[in-house]
């Protein structure tokens, strides 16, 4: 009895930070492609703006000249688009090393919770690596939509996917077994 009450309390406590961690993402970056390309990859006007201070970066020290700026000087300029903020190289690696190592710990629970369940050893073992093989092509995902194009942000959406389906799979599944089948069919004394 001990252990359904652990692996219900770990199910549930995990199933709320999962929801708030899908609160979080629809509100920060968004939960459509064109969404996480604008947060990623950015618009054209930002692609401009990132080429252009690239081959400023990559011209002579002596070409560039420091034009001075005043305030009475500013004209009101307006783009088609705004530029938009993208994230940086070392802004996701540091989000990226983080949620790997809460990746890894989240769907090892899960693995380990699901061990247990009464399933068809293909499921289990999909179950078991699915979601570990998702969250490294999430990681990599934004990565590739950030510094090599929009069209990885479908990896993106669909590595997540993975994740998540993997997750309600494990919760049901468990709960389903650990509360509602029999105790003769479960095995109790396992649990």
């Amino acid at each position: 009895m001990q252990y359904k009450l652990l692996f219900t309390a770990v199910l549930c406590t995990l199933g709320t930070g999962y929801l708030f961690a899908m609160m979080n993402l629809a509100l920060s970056v968004g939960l459509t492609p064109a969404k996480v390309i604008e947060h990623y990859w950015g618009n054209e006007t930002t692609q401009q703006d990132l080429r252009a201070k690239a081959t400023v970066a990559d011209a002579p020290a002596e070409a560039s000249k420091v034009e001075e700026l005043s305030f009475d000087s500013l004209e009101a300029e307006t783009a088609a688009e705004p530029i938009l903020a993208v994230p940086s190289f070392p802004s996701l690696v540091a989000e990226g090393h983080f949620h790997l190592f809460g990746y890894t710990f989240i769907f090892f629970l899960c693995a380990f919770i699901i061990c247990f369940a009464e399933l068809a050893p293909w499921l289990r073992n999909t179950l078991i690596l699915a979601p570990f093989i998702a969250s490294v092509f999430d990681i990599w995902s934004i990565l590739l939509t950030r510094f090599v194009g929009p069209m990885f942000s479908w990896v993106l959406m669909l590595s997540g996917s993975a994740m998540g389906l993997s997750f309600i799979a494990v919760f049901f599944i468990s709960m389903h077994q650990m509360w509602f089948m029999k105790a003769s069919r479960l095995g109790e004394e396992t649990l």
